[in-house]
């Protein structure tokens, strides 16, 4: 596509913009054509970590994903009144700047992967090594489609480095054929690519990582719009890989999973996977991310260097807040207990005030590098969490055989960690709900509720319930987020394909309602 055609010309400029620290290790370079890169490891290794960029990009889950494109669904709302218009209000259009940067981005990714996948047979490197290359190549890549298809449904497939600038007219394909590529190549990298323990960090990707957005994708097709039963099985053994490898256990301390976000303290036994975000943005990498500062505790201080700005964009629901029992500990770190002042001094909130609460999962005080920028942070955001590994099993386990020992186990796990004790559900219905008020419980703000709600087919139906718990307890200041969710229908299960796209692709087809 013509958008992204520039990427072709650019491997030797990736490293400026790398998406893994491990790769932050050389000076910005010249431009020079893949005809004459990707010669030995190093080359191969900048292209590598021009892939995972895309992962960590403002644009991607080093902000925009969770923090606005996920931002307002049963579980939280968009509480920033400056932006009246985007898919935080469900209020936008075909010329929307979030969808378009996200579409663009992602098939940046994907032009990406496939130039690196087209040329890394002729490097001179160690074949072993080059085979988990391509596995990672192969993982991102499909992990970019994954999230295309969940975003907009049908979309180009494109397995190729584009050729020319002209080649631009590429019709979309059938979501279940972008499934079905996903699932080959997400396979097929988890035989090449090496085992959690030997990576040792959350920011590259592991066999754990792969198996995880495996059973993450399966349960995607379990359910809308593929409504693909079968897949529940898959979601299931995909899952019970990751437990029964015996690499991963959850931290016990909830807290300290996100402040190890914050303090780039590495625990890839709980976090899996996680988008490497580095310095304050002041280098010439330019790296860091948004977490913490977009989804932060208000806080509006002058003093940028030494208290963390942040803006306090997303926000709790009554329903989130009340989903939580007095005794679950993640919800007052999770949910800000506290205001702060421009002097960054917290005053404990009144207990009436539930939308005065932000997101505090990430808390800027527990950044280590100094000073601190006004709006760029170090903090690592969570792509995969054991955690969320165990609550998929414990769905698809339900799914395929109903509330096991196995089912129970996996959500107990996830339960005593919050200082709750087992559950012990007869019921598969009453098992799949307490499945997903767990998932809100636990992965709040992380950016998953909204594709959730879409692949449980109750998206709808949950926007309409948030806008009538609005209107019966918001302030009259607060009412725009019933608004919000009454702007929600059935057009905005998709995005819109950009207009950038449709006025140079000639042969895609616009979604439903846009």
């Amino acid at each position: 596509m013509k958008k992204i055609i520039f990427i072709l010309v650019l491997p030797a400029l990736l490293p400026v913009v790398s998406g893994c620290k491990k790769f932050l290790t050389r000076e910005p370079i010249s431009f020079v054509s893949p005809a004459n890169y990707y010669n030995n490891e190093e080359e191969v290794s900048k292209a590598l970590a021009g892939v995972y960029d895309i992962v960590s990009a403002e644009t991607q889950w080093g902000c925009r994903i969770p923090v606005r494109h996920n931002a307002s669904t049963d579980e939280s709302f968009f509480s920033y009144t400056s932006f009246p218009t985007g898919p935080f209000r469900y209020n936008y259009d075909v010329a929307d700047a979030h969808v378009t940067e996200l579409w663009k981005a992602l098939y940046a990714g994907i032009e990406r992967a496939n130039t690196l996948l087209a040329n890394l047979n002729k490097a001179a490197m160690d074949d072993s090594k080059k085979q988990v290359v391509r596995g990672q190549a192969l993982f991102l890549r499909a992990f970019f489609y994954f999230t295309l298809v969940q975003y907009w449904g049908d979309v180009p497939l494109k397995l190729e480095p584009s050729s020319s600038v002209n080649n631009v007219d590429i019709a979309r394909s059938p979501a279940k054929e972008v499934f079905e590529q996903i699932v080959a190549d997400m396979k097929e990298a988890e035989t090449l690519v090496q085992s959690a323990t030997e990576v040792g960090i959350s920011g590259i990707v592991s066999k754990s990582a792969v198996r995880g957005i495996l059973a993450r994708v399966y349960l995607t097709m379990a359910g809308f719009p593929l409504k693909d039963a079968s897949k529940f099985k898959e979601a299931r053994d995909w899952a019970l890989k990751v437990k029964e490898s015996g690499e991963h256990v959850l931290n016990p301390d909830y807290k300290q999973i996100f402040i190890n976000h914050s303090a780039d303290i590495e625990d890839y036994k709980e976090c899996i996977w996680e988008a490497e975000c580095y310095g304050t943005n002041n280098d010439a990498y330019r790296e860091g991310g948004r977490i913490g500062n977009e989804n932060g505790v208000n806080c509006r201080s002058t003093d940028f260097a030494q208290i963390g700005y942040a803006y306090g964009f997303n926000s709790t629901t009554r329903k989130l807040y009340f989903l939580y029992g007095p005794d679950d500990v993640r919800r007052d770190w999770a949910i800000s207990t506290y205001s702060m002042n421009a002097a960054g001094v917290k005053t404990t909130l009144a207990a009436t005030n539930i939308y005065g609460r932000n997101c505090a999962k990430w808390r800027r005080e527990y950044e280590v590098l100094s000073p601190k920028n006004k709006n760029y942070t170090p903090a690592n955001f969570p792509m995969l969490r054991y955690a969320d590994v165990l609550l998929m099993l414990a769905e698809s386990e339900n799914e395929v055989n109903g509330p096991t020992p196995l089912a129970h186990e996996a959500l107990n796990l996830v339960r005593n960690r919050a200082g709750l004790s087992d559950t012990a559900i007869a019921g598969k219905d009453d098992f799949r709900l307490e499945i997903r008020n767990e998932r809100a419980r636990e992965l709040c703000f992380e950016g998953l509720r909204k594709p959730d709600l879409i692949r449980w087919g109750i998206f709808l139906q949950a926007m309409k319930e948030t806008a009538e718990e609005f209107r019966a307890y918001a302030t009259s200041s607060q009412m725009y987020a019933a608004v919000n969710a009454e702007n929600v229908s059935e057009r905005h299960l998709l995005y819109p394909i950009p207009l950038s796209e449709t006025s140079l692709n000639k042969k895609i087809v616009q979604n439903p309602g846009w």
